[in-house]
C-alpha cells in the first residue's frame, strides 16, 4: 500500500521539529551546564573571560561647553545596570577610557563632578550605579546574606558587582571612538576594591586608579568554605595580580572612613609599576579631594601613557 505524499511529508516535517527541538533544549541545558562563575579553592573569583556582546541603549542626558553626557543602560546578570558615559565633544581619534566605580551608596550623579574632570583631560568616563543605588535595582546585602547566598551555590552581591563592571568594560572595548588598549578602572573606597578585583580576574584591564580604599588583609581561619569567600572579596587578594599592569592609589592622610595605615598595607602589597600619592587635606575627608587633582592628573597620564 503506497503512502501518500502529503503523509509521507507531513512524517518529515515532524521528525525534523522533534530533532530541532532536542538539539534546541540540549543547547540550553549545556549551556547552563557551564560553569559561569566560580571561586576556586585558593578563593579567586572566577568570571568567562569570552563574554558574549553586551546589549544596551544610551540616551540623551545633558552637555556642558566641552562635554557629552549620555545615559547607559546595560545588561549585566539579573538586570540592567544603569550609567552616565561622558565624553570629550569633537572626538577625532580612538580615545582612552576610565570606568569610574562609585563607593557604597554612591549614585551616578554624585560621581560626576570627577567624571567631568577625568573627560576634560581627553579621556571617556563610564560610572554606574551599583546595585541597590539610584536607578540600578537590587538590594545591599549584609556580608552573612553573601555568605549564604555563596553556600547555596548563588553569586553573591559583591561577586554581581565584579561581573557588572566586566560587563562596562566589555561595553567600552567595544566602542569604535575608544581605543581598547587603554581602557582603565577608577574606584572610590568600594569601588576601589571592586576595580582591583576586577583587574586582577581579567588581564585585559590595562590599569588601576585607586581613590581612598584599601583590602581587608584576611587571614585564613581555618574553615576552607569561609576562607575562600572572605578572600574572594578582599582586593588584597588580588591586588599582586595586576602587575606588569600599572596600579595608583590615592588616598588623604586625614581620611576617617580608611585610614591611611590600611591604604599603606595594601599597597605594600602591589607588585611594580606602582605609584602612591598622598595629600594631607584637613577640608576634605573619605573619598576625592580637590587636592588630589594634580597627582590625578599625573596619574593618569602614568596609567595611559
Amino acid at each position: 500500500m503506497k503512502i501518500k505524499k502529503k503523509y509521507l511529508y507531513l512524517a518529515v516535517m515532524i521528525i525534523f521539529i522533534l530533532i530541532t527541538a532536542l538539539l534546541y533544549l540540549k543547547y540550553f541545558i549545556d549551556d547552563a551546564a557551564k560553569p559561569r562563575w566560580i571561586v576556586d579553592k585558593d578563593g579567586y573569583l572566577n568570571y568567562p573571560l569570552n563574554r558574549e556582546p553586551v546589549r544596551f541603549r544610551t540616551d540623551n542626558y545633558s552637555e556642558t561647553q566641552n562635554l557629552f553626557i549620555n545615559k547607559i543602560i546595560y545588561q549585566s546578570r539579573l538586570g540592567n545596570i544603569y550609567g552616565l558615559l561622558v565624553l570629550p565633544k569633537n572626538i577625532s581619534i580612538k580615545i582612552p577610557a576610565v570606568i569610574l566605580l562609585p563607593g557604597a551608596g554612591v549614585a551616578k550623579e554624585s560621581e560626576l563632578f570627577l567624571a567631568e574632570k577625568i573627560a576634560q583631560l581627553g579621556a571617556a568616563v563610564l560610572t554606574i550605579d551599583q546595585r541597590g543605588v539610584g536607578e540600578t535595582d537590587g538590594n545591599f546585602s549584609s556580608l552573612e546574606g553573601d555568605y549564604s547566598n555563596f553556600l547555596a551555590g548563588r553569586e553573591s552581591y559583591q561577586h554581581l558587582m565584579v561581573y557588572d563592571a566586566l560587563r562596562a568594560y566589555d561595553l567600552l572595548h567595544s566602542a569604535p571612538f575608544i581605543d581598547p588598549n587603554r581602557i582603565i578602572f577608577a574606584g572610590e573606597s568600594l569601588g576601589g576594591r571592586i576595580a582591583i578585583i576586577t583587574a586582577g580576574i581579567d588581564s585585559n584591564i590595562n590599569g588601576v586608579l585607586i581613590i581612598s580604599s584599601a583590602g581587608y588583609d584576611y587571614k585564613e581561619q581555618g574553615d576552607a568554605n569561609k576562607d575562600a569567600f572572605l578572600k574572594s572579596i578582599d582586593s588584597d587578594h588580588y591586588i599582586g595580580l595586576i602587575s606588569p599592569r600599572k596600579l595608583v592609589m590615592m588616598h588623604n592622610a586625614q581620611d576617617k572612613i580608611i585610614p591611611l595605615s590600611l591604604a599603606v598595607r595594601s599597597f605594600l602589597k602591589a607588585q611594580q609599576p606602582k605609584r602612591f600619592v598622598l595629600v594631607n587635606d584637613t577640608s576634605c575627608n573619605h573619598g576625592y579631594c580637590d587636592s588630589m587633582h594634580d597627582g590625578m592628573v599625573q596619574g593618569l597620564n602614568f596609567l595611559l601613557n
